[in-house]
This record gives structure tokens, C-alpha cells and sequence, in this order.
């Protein structure tokens, strides 16, 4: 997987896509869970030669399961090899303007990521942005909250149309209601190691939402 993407930022090194999600946060923020599947936003103008040469870089690393252009985005999926689990990459063509990105280098090659407000910042309103709960925001969210990254309220406000303190204020019942010991692992626990499960079973949401409270002190 890290091979992919020091090909993909590589090929496309000249700042198209940027790095976002829960591998880049996994790569770059040490975040302690597995993250395997890639998710880009495209930040300049993509072009068919682009998209060809992607399917040939995931095409070495393995077969192509699944290739579509969307209309906000560019998916595909990957059996990257026998016992081990499908990878999604996902290109996205609809970029907030208010999302932020800074420069890094992986394995001798100059990329873009997302910035730690940005990344903080979409991870909390992913909380409530999806059509379904999914466990492991919450668990990033607590994560990059823990670490005191900043907050983008503009981004915020962009996304949510709620400014900052209105939104945390939504978004504290909304987890009380979406979140539970019952469903908190699922899609969760098997990117965790067993300590870390139990833990995120007993104290996840409510720590979850005890940092979310020091926000909006």
C-alpha cells in the first residue's frame, strides 16, 4: 500500500492530488489504527493521460476489481493481493474551498497533504456528514482532538453552514444518539488491536465527547 502511493504521488507529483483520510492520518499523524484505503482530493485538472497512468500504477500492484468515474469522484478497487483485504482508492473532484494542504516528502518524493486543521476538521463533521455512522471517525476524531490540533472554522461553517459553536453544540447529541457500546466496533475492531478495543467499547464516545466539550470552553 505504501508502495502505491509513493508511485501515485510519483507519476503525479505535480501538486494534482492532495492526501486525505484515515491512511494519510495513519502515514503522516500516527494515527494507532491500520488504514489501508487511499483517498486523494484532485486539486488541479485531471486529465485522461492522468487517469491512465493510475490504473496502470494499481494495475502492477495487482487486479483491478473496479474502475469508475463518477461524478464527484474517480473510484476504484483493488485485490491487492491473496489474504488481504480490497483497496479503495478514491480521487475526489469536489474539493471544500476552505481546506488547507502542506508539502511532505515519502520515499524521495515531494507530495501534498491535508494540513492538521483540515484533517481534524473534516473528520469531525464526517460524524455527522454520512448517510451512516461510520466508528472509525469517531475514533480519528478523538485522536486528532487528543493531539490539540487547531480547528478550521471556516471550513466549518463551508460545510455545516453552522458556525463553530453551534455546530459542536449539534454534534455532542448527535453522537449521544448515533453511537453505542453495541455498534461502536463495528467496521472498528478489526483495525484495532484487543486492548484497544475494549478500551474503545467502554470509553470511546464518552471521552470522545468530553473533548469535543473542551472545544467550546
Amino acid at each position: 500500500m505504501f508502495r502505491i502511493y509513493g508511485e501515485v504521488i510519483y507519476i503525479l507529483q505535480n501538486g494534482k492530488l492532495g492526501f486525505k483520510g484515515g491512511t494519510c492520518a495513519y502515514l503522516f499523524y500516527d494515527l494507532p489504527r491500520i488504514s489501508l484505503d487511499l483517498d486523494f482530493d484532485i486539486l488541479k485538472p485531471f486529465t485522461k493521460e492522468d487517469i491512465d497512468n493510475l490504473k496502470l500504477i494499481l494495475g502492477k500492484h495487482g487486479r483491478i476489481k473496479d474502475f469508475r468515474e463518477k461524478r464527484f469522484t474517480i473510484f476504484s478497487l483493488l485485490d491487492y493481493k491473496i489474504d488481504a483485504p480490497n483497496i479503495k482508492v478514491e480521487l475526489n473532484k469536489r474539493v471544500w474551498e476552505n481546506n488547507s494542504y502542506k508539502s511532505i516528502w515519502f520515499l524521495g518524493v515531494e507530495g501534498k497533504i491535508v494540513d492538521e486543521a483540515t484533517l481534524l476538521t473534516n473528520k469531525l463533521v464526517a460524524l455527522s456528514d454520512r448517510r451512516l455512522s461510520v466508528a472509525r471517525d469517531i475514533f480519528d476524531a478523538y485522536y486528532l482532538l487528543k493531539l490539540g490540533f487547531p480547528l478550521n472554522e471556516k471550513l466549518i461553517k463551508e460545510r455545516t453552514g453552522k458556525n463553530l459553536k453551534d455546530y459542536l453544540s449539534f454534534l455532542i447529541p448527535f453522537i449521544q444518539n448515533a453511537y453505542t457500546s453495541k455498534n461502536i466496533l463495528h467496521g472498528l475492531g478489526e483495525v484495532l488491536e484487543k486492548k484497544q478495543k475494549e478500551w474503545a467499547k467502554k470509553e470511546l464516545i464518552q471521552e470522545t465527547i468530553k473533548e469535543i466539550k473542551r472545544l467550546r470552553v
